[in-house]
């Protein structure tokens, strides 16, 4: 009795041993796509994920998987690149807040030394609804002025009942350390912006990694709503898309807008993702212009944008262009291995790697570059069963004709009751 308990506990040592070493292996069978890695010797490793990836790999990216040669399952960690910001600010004291009607609203701001480099400021104001041309001095005596920025503007939209509000009181200007600033905020129509306080800024930033892309669209005119329609396709989706230039012809002309997103062009119910204004003035009171809208971030193919014309004409848009942020995966290549990356299973869930506690440890500023070759089907794969239909559906006819005949068989053993 002894050896059989001793056998039997020796086949399940095994048995266990055989299921957790299977399971460690990459299932390649349930991934439809695949790329090759080209990576460098060895070490933390970079890769940017492109469109190919975007169109076929599950929302989110939970799908991707990075496996080495020995068919083992590589941890990574998926980054969104932000560009790097460094910001300085300092809180000047204002001089000479004053109004000068007709003219413009104008302030004195002494930093308290010289030599601070700084390259911005933002004007902070309870006004609303404005656009305003700024001109910013600077000055080390505050007799001596020097134009910093001749043709800086400002503006605020707010439409409280749309509950619509963009707003950009920053102006930049070039790399200054004057001790002293003096801003002139123009006047229009005896309106003075109200100037509560400035802080001014040093920026360090590097660009966003951003890629672009050049969408087709449609325009419609809904004459009723008196509004035009542009619907964006951006050949995909899947793309993280963030933010939209659009391109107007045309002078003098502010429009509000907003921007909805779907998966299906002819939905009846697209998701609203952003709102905005678009807006270009060119008169002796203010020359500015802005043709951005931000929006939440959507992996969705197409953008409808709804710009609400009123009773002006509609606007001609000559071109649209989207941007979207890369999605990288870091992940620590060993030298004289291969790895392969994977996705395309829509039934995989976002993997968890320690690598995730202690990423911010590591020394992000040795990373290597590594690329990706074209997409390839992947020869292992092997599709799930199509599931299988209920009884009621694969045999309907059948389901209906008995359903029929157990109707007339009752109605006649009704009628043969009654007629007794």
């Amino acid at each position: 009795m002894k050896k059989i308990i001793e056998k039997i506990s020796l086949a399940v040592i095994l048995f266990l041993v055989f299921v957790f070493t299977a399971s460690a292996d990459f299932s390649f069978e349930k991934w439809q796509y695949e790329k090759e890695l080209k990576t460098p010797a060895g070490g933390l490793t970079e890769v940017t994920i492109d469109n190919e990836i975007f169109a076929k790999a599950s929302l989110g990216l939970a799908d991707v998987r990075i496996v080495d040669d020995k068919n083992q399952e590589t941890p990574y960690k998926l980054v969104t690149p932000k560009g790097s910001l460094s910001k300085t600010e300092y809180a000047p004291k204002l001089i000479n807040n004053s109004v000068a009607e007709g003219k413009y609203a104008s302030v004195i701001l002494d930093l308290g030394a010289g030599g601070l480099l700084i390259n911005s400021l933002t004007i902070q104001t309870a006004s609303s609804n404005f656009q305003r041309n700024v001109t910013i001095y600077g000055s080390d005596n505050q007799t001596d002025w020097q134009i910093l920025k001749a043709s800086g503007y400002i503006y605020d939209y707010t439409d409280e009942k749309a509950k619509v509000k963009t707003q950009n009181t920053t102006v930049a200007f070039n790399d200054s350390t004057f001790r002293f600033l003096k801003l002139e905020v123009a006047e229009v129509d005896r309106k003075p912006i109200l100037i509560n306080s400035v802080v001014v800024n040093r920026y360090l930033q590097e660009e966003l990694r951003e890629f672009k892309l050049s969408p087709s669209f449609e325009v419609a005119q809904a004459e009723k709503e008196k509004t035009t329609r542009l619907i964006v396709d951006l050949g995909q989706s899947g793309i993280p898309t963030s933010r939209l230039v659009l391109e107007a012809g045309g002078e003098n002309f502010n429009r509000s807008l907003l921007v909805y997103a779907s998966n299906d062009k002819n939905s009846t119910a697209w998701r609203q993702v952003g709102s905005g204004y678009l807006f270009r003035y060119d008169t002796p009171k203010f020359k500015g212009e802005n043709s951005s809208v931000k929006i939440s971030e959507t992996t969705e193919r197409y953008l409808k944008v709804v710009i609400d014309n009123q009773d002006n004409a509609p606007l001609n848009f000559a071109k649209i262009t989207a941007l979207a942020t890369y999605r990288d995966l870091v992940f620590q290549a060993q030298a004289g291995s291969s790895y392969r990356l994977f996705y395309g299973n829509p039934g995989a869930k976002a993997p968890q790697y320690d690598l995730e506690k202690y990423f911010q440890y590591l020394d992000l500023n040795t990373v290597q570059n590594a690329t990706l070759s074209a997409q390839k089907n992947n020869a292992q794969f092997i599709p799930a069963p199509a599931p299988v239909k209920p009884f009621s559906e694969r045999y309907a006819t059948l389901l209906s004709v008995a359903l029929v005949t157990m109707g007339a068989i009752l109605l006649l053993l009704v009628y043969k009751f009654l007629k007794k």
